[in-house]
């Protein structure tokens, strides 16, 4: 038998939904690595601000070249998650939400 969720209730817990989410953010922060490895071979072909000159002339360019992925991958890695995360919606879509927002535009909480 399946139980009815009213509008605003919290749903109950599933097995395997950790697992979903898990998988979620994992797949979000591939994108963000194709993504980031797209973006470091781009600047480092392209010479930009003299990267790949100043590195290739370094003793230590394999220290550097990760460095330099690592740094990306972090940041697009990260700026891919909290994307999908934010484009999931389910919160402020709720109407009840919306609706008491509405309903208590001018409380502020002080009562």
């Amino acid at each position: 038998m399946h139980q009815q969720v009213k509008p605003g209730q919290i749903p109950p817990h599933k097995p395997g939904d950790e697992l979903k989410i898990i998988k979620f953010m994992l797949t979000h922060m591939m994108y963000g690595g194709v993504g980031s490895l797209v973006f470091g071979v781009l600047v480092l072909y392209f010479d930009i601000g003299g990267i790949w000159t100043l590195a290739s002339a370094s003793r230590d360019m394999p220290v550097f070249i990760f460095l330099l992925f690592f740094g990306v991958f972090i940041t697009f890695g990260g700026i891919s998650m909290g994307a999908g995360v934010m484009l999931l919606g389910s919160f402020s879509d709720n109407d009840e939400y919306d609706d008491e927002r509405r309903h208590h535009k001018n409380d502020d909480g002080a009562n």
